[in-house]
């Protein structure tokens, strides 16, 4: 794969892309609260219902919330291997979190009770940067900005410099913390417009 796409595959298989996602991170089997290409027994299905094709991503989440509340359990088995071929390029790769971020909050609002920390973190990341920008008119709120941005490239950057080490890559240095930038902002504030959205109508 291109630069690019190679930047995109590490960074979705890598914590600060993933956070704490079980089904890309777990090394044994185990219960998760999710898992992507999930099999199911039809009569599971029948006894909860089906995907909910009103969310139009987020629904195997949503499913597998459903399994857990029926006292079930969702179990992950590594030796069970797919092939995902991610996005090729940061625009598709921003259309795709976007969309995840903007179903994601619709979902949440359903359950709140399963937000997971690596959920919170890029939309209150999002909102301070909006914050910051909106009163950089103070000098405190620049210096602060400036402080904050400097922090986070500088952690994307050391981490794309030891993925491209690892992976034997050099141009995951760059690749792979463009790719980190695209999902947080695009995922985060996604999720951030869909509840400030769902709340204007809700209240309008």
């Amino acid at each position: 794969p291109g630069w690019v796409a190679a930047g995109i595959a590490a960074a979705a298989a890598h914590p600060l892309g993933a956070g704490d996602a079980a089904y890309r991170l777990k090394p044994e089997a185990g219960a998760v609260d999710t898992v992507p290409f999930g099999a199911y027994r039809k009569s599971l299905v029948e006894e909860i219902g089906a995907f909910d094709e009103s969310l139009l991503s987020n629904e195997d989440y949503e499913f597998n919330v459903r399994v857990r509340r029926a006292g079930k359990t969702v179990w992950l088995d590594p030796r069970i291997r797919s092939v995902y071929f991610a996005r090729s390029d940061f625009g598709a790769l921003a259309r795709q979190y976007a969309r995840y971020g903007f179903w994601k909050a619709r979902m949440l609002r359903r359950y709140p009770e399963t937000l997971r920390w690596r959920q919170f973190i890029p939309p209150v990341f999002v909102a301070s940067v909006v914050l910051l920008l909106t009163l950089s008119f103070w000098p405190p709120a620049r210096a602060l900005l400036a402080l904050e941005l400097l922090v986070y490239v500088l952690i994307l950057f050391a981490a794309g410099i030891q993925q491209a080490v690892k992976r034997k890559q050099p141009a995951l240095a760059l690749g792979f913390p463009l790719a980190i930038m695209t999902i947080h902002f695009s995922w985060g504030g996604a999720l951030l417009w869909s509840l400030i959205s769902s709340l204007w109508s809700a209240n309008g």
